[in-house]
């Protein structure tokens, strides 16, 4: 049995990660996929003090309290991971990101997102959201092609708040990965946001997926994206067995 640690991305819920853990589940897997603090089922607990920090605080926790595994990032998740990765590596067995933000030290979202993007968020803000909150965004800009699915999901996301764009992760070293993390990519996004991470992460050897979808794949392709992490807990168990051999020769 694998262990799933599922992080969902800004103004989303664990809701997200539905069709994809009832394939984990299915196939006899332990799957994790919290609300984080002040979203999603705790939305009525946002406020302006919920930063970087409180969610990565929370993901920790869940990470342990999971007993380690494979970590699954989505979009904004995707700063989550890096300081998990960062923290923790020796409970990171696996690492699957879809269209996710992988941040350098001292990097807050707000420095690895597009600028227009950016300046878009900060005044919608400053506008619609006392100058704390961001209020979901239009999901034309998902790219999700099923507009009924699209819809639904417009209607369940709630505000960010965005101290956890602004605040700077800190983080001690380079990455220690897990062995053979994976990259997950929309082809039917123009422009593609995530393009310039999907090569860089190729350069360093990260394997890169491709797939339509759009941004919510886990959503809209929940077959690839639950291939994409039993494939990741498969070579978890290769790595293990590998070790195993070796201790015994």
């Amino acid at each position: 049995m694998a262990r799933f640690l599922l992080l969902h991305g800004a103004w989303h819920g664990g809701w997200c990660w539905s069709a994809v853990a009832e394939r984990l589940e299915s196939a006899g897997h332990r799957v994790s996929a919290p609300d984080l603090p002040g979203l999603g089922a705790d939305a009525g607990g946002l406020s302006p003090d919920i930063g970087l920090e409180t969610h990565l605080a929370f993901a920790l926790d869940a990470l342990e309290s999971l007993g380690g595994g494979v970590l699954c990032g989505h979009s904004y998740g995707g700063m989550l991971a890096r300081g998990l990765v960062d923290r923790r590596p020796d409970l990171v067995a696996g690492l699957v990101l879809i269209e996710a933000l992988w941040p350098g030290d001292g990097k807050a979202a707000f420095d690895v997102i597009p600028p227009a993007a950016r300046e878009r968020f900060r005044e919608a803000a400053e506008t619609a959201g006392q100058g704390w909150r961001l209020p979901p965004p239009d999901v034309s800009q998902f790219a999700i092609a099923d507009a009924a699915l699209a819809a639904g999901i417009a209607r369940r996301l709630t505000d960010h708040p965005l101290k956890t764009f602004t605040d700077p992760l800190r983080l001690s070293g380079p990455a220690r990965l897990p062995r053979g993390p994976v990259f997950l990519i929309a082809t039917d996004r123009d422009p593609q946001p995530y393009a310039e991470t999907a090569d860089t992460l190729a350069a360093e050897g990260w394997t890169v997926m491709r797939h339509a979808g759009g941004h919510a794949m886990m959503m809209t392709a929940p077959d690839f994206v639950a291939a994409a992490l039993l494939g990741a807990a498969a070579q978890t168990d290769l790595d293990r067995e590998r070790r195993n051999d070796a201790q015994g020769d």
